[in-house]
């Protein structure tokens, strides 16, 4: 390879709308890509160790902490399938806050993927991407669904069913969300095993976890049909069993108070939770903006406005 040559990937974050938790278990998920928060990668050939740039790590690949493990399997993987033999420098740039349900592990992992690939010019099959972002994500989450790899690698709603093909959701009309990241992270790791344990209690057929998969059946029809007073209260009844689930924390439900007092159509937990992130349906732009000030002023530390248009994302801030 020669010294020197870079290669590049992208991906991006996501949101879920509806299904955390459930789409472990066979039930469906809507997300939503969030490509306006991005994960950019540089792969470099060059002398000496494999060596690895972030924002919590920088040294010798060999070196990288426990909680990189899962990336450190994903560029050796990734090395050994493109047969580089010679050492790599690898810089990740991640505007994705990690700990907050948008998808920063599979994002990084998809970009580091691609940079890997782009510098040994080798084709990249979408199945390939997904299979080395599921290093990653294993190690990272203990039994991903799949539905961030998806939609961090792509630019559509998708309807997610876990070993299933993901599937376009025919967006009518313009749907206005806000995204905001409450001030502690999550670990959706932990909060897997939370749920897997009380799922087990609860037992089939019964529970929220079984509940939340029927709320989000009801929503691609109201989401394909355009009725989004309805597919907000189905949020707003898939957030009451994500909270039984304990996942919820008092920071994020205050969020999803603050916005539902100022007549959002629906606002929800999105992601693993323990922490982490919410997100809110709008009736309109003028409404969004105003949840986004509502939302900051309620103490989201990072807070993002974008709307769903048709079978793509733009995003507006």
């Amino acid at each position: 390879m020669i010294q020197g040559k870079t290669g590049r990937g992208t991906a991006h974050g996501k949101a879920i709308l509806m299904g955390e938790h459930a789409v472990v278990y066979g039930f469906p998920a809507v997300a939503v890509p969030l490509p306006e928060i991005k994960v950019s990668v540089e792969a470099v050939s060059r002398e000496g160790d494999d060596w690895l740039d972030c924002t919590y790590y920088r040294g010798s690949l060999q070196n990288a902490p426990g909680e990189l493990g899962g990336l450190r399997l994903l560029i050796e993987d990734g090395l050994a399938q493109i047969k580089c033999r010679g050492p790599i420098g690898i810089t990740i740039q991640s505007d994705i806050p990690s700990g907050y349900g948008l998808g920063s592990s599979a994002a990084v992992a998809a970009a580091v993927a691609r940079a890997l690939y782009h510098l040994a010019g080798a084709p990249l099959p979408q199945e390939t991407l997904l299979d080395l972002v599921a290093v990653c994500e294993t190690v990272c989450h203990g039994a991903p669904s799949g539905v961030d790899a998806q939609t961090a690698t792509g630019l559509d709603p998708l309807w997610f069913v876990r070993g299933r093909s993901p599937e376009i959701v025919a967006i009518p009309n313009p749907m206005y969300l806000v995204v905001a990241a409450s001030s502690q992270p999550g670990n959706t790791r932990d909060t897997v095993q939370q749920v897997r344990a009380l799922k087990e209690r609860w037992g089939s057929g019964t529970g929220p976890i079984d509940r939340i998969g029927a709320l989000t059946a009801a929503s691609r029809p109201a989401i394909e049909h355009g009725d989004y007073p309805y597919l907000g209260a189905l949020m707003i009844e898939v957030h009451r069993e994500l909270a039984a689930l304990d996942v919820v924390t008092s920071e994020v439900e205050k969020l999803v108070t603050a916005a539902l007092r100022h007549e959002a159509l629906g606002a929800k937990l999105t992601g693993g939770g323990g922490g982490g992130s919410m997100v809110v349906l709008a009736k309109d732009r003028q409404q969004q903006r105003q949840l986004a000030d509502v939302l900051r002023s309620a103490g989201a530390t990072r807070v993002w406005a974008p709307i769903v248009r048709g079978t793509g994302l733009s995003a507006v801030n």
